[in-house]
């Protein structure tokens, strides 16, 4: 069976099309994954990345993938601070009994205390920034991240402020909670 991803034209749109792009083809889900977080990157607009995140993505019967994309989901509200998770990131099918650590045995320690909270209260247990790409913002917490696995300190102009949030035009905004803001 072929786990390469075919040609792909169009990027996902959301992270519900990158899973249904996986089911449908059969191909490793890291390259859907990775073809989604690149476009979600790229897009300047909290908005715009919060609607690549409210569609809910297929249950897979795989408890591990499907708590995953739970993890995932919540995770990229939180950490781009899009306002709080979508409800199907609460469903009980996003959720795992036992623990699952993403790495090497002697890793764990460090992923226990790493972990980002979406990824923990699900009992996924992986490094500070999971979801790293090279077109990623290299923001404060993408440096300090870099900081703690490679020693690099970035210069100033090299730390990409993120967008902030345009009180009158952003929805993500609009939501009560503070600590999204």
């Amino acid at each position: 069976m072929n786990t390469m991803a075919p040609m792909q034209r169009v990027r996902p749109g959301s992270l519900a099309a990158a899973v249904h792009s996986h089911l449908e083809t059969g191909s490793e889900f890291r390259y859907h994954l990775a073809s989604f977080l690149d476009g979600f990157y790229i897009d300047p607009s909290s908005r715009r990345r919060r609607e690549r995140l409210v569609d809910t993505p297929d249950l897979t019967g795989d408890q591990r993938f499907d708590a995953l994309m739970g993890a995932i989901g919540e995770h990229l509200c939180r950490r781009w601070r899009l306002g709080p998770a979508p409800l199907w990131t609460d469903e009980p099918e996003r959720f795992l009994k036992k623990p699952w650590f993403l790495g090497q045995e002697r890793m764990k320690p460090f992923f226990i205390a790493e972990s980002p909270s979406a990824y923990r209260r699900r009992f996924i247990f992986t490094e500070m920034e999971p979801l790293r790409r090279a077109r990623m913002p290299r923001d404060a917490m993408w440096w300090h991240a870099e900081e703690i696995r490679t020693g690099m300190t970035p210069l100033p102009e090299e730390v990409v402020l993120t967008e902030p949030v345009d009180e009158e035009t952003d929805p993500a905004s609009q939501w009560p909670c503070e600590v999204y803001r």
